[in-house]
């Protein structure tokens, strides 16, 4: 019975962890600082876009916290950098041959490998504290 549980709770788990995730969840955190910005900043916000311009508590919330901060300099300023990035999965297939050395019978063995791949999803410069530049990789 303990072991039917496990699966339940994990898939819980994860829905809590993308509603904690989402912008509705960041509004409902920081309703004050949400209503202060113009209704069609509050529009792309919900929907979890940016835009040229707007400022670091927009950009919070909409996106969520960054997975990297960075600063490039150069001749006479200095660019913030904001790092989101993803992750997605990919599975090989191989047929072994076990000559008996794993188990009693001569057979084919199939073995799935999944692999965990992170990439830069986003990236949002700063000047001044405003963004000047959004780089988004489609996936």
């Amino acid at each position: 019975m303990k072991n039917a549980l496990i699966p339940s709770a994990l898939l819980a788990a994860g829905l809590m962890f993308s509603a904690c995730a989402s912008p509705e969840r960041r509004i409902a955190q920081n309703p004050e600082l949400f209503e202060s910005f113009p209704p069609e900043v509050q529009e792309t916000v919900r929907q979890g876009i940016i835009q040229i311009g707007y400022d670091r508590d927009m950009v919070r919330i909409a996106l969520g916290e960054p997975d990297r901060i960075s600063t490039r300099r150069r001749e006479g300023e200095e660019l913030e950098i904001w790092t989101y990035t993803g992750v997605y999965h990919t599975t090989e297939t191989y047929r072994v041959r076990d000559f008996g050395r794993f188990s009693t019978m001569d057979q084919n063995i199939v073995v799935d490998r999944t692999r965990r791949h992170a990439y830069e999803r986003m990236r949002v410069e700063f000047k001044n504290g405003e963004v000047i530049a959004v780089e988004q990789v489609e996936r």
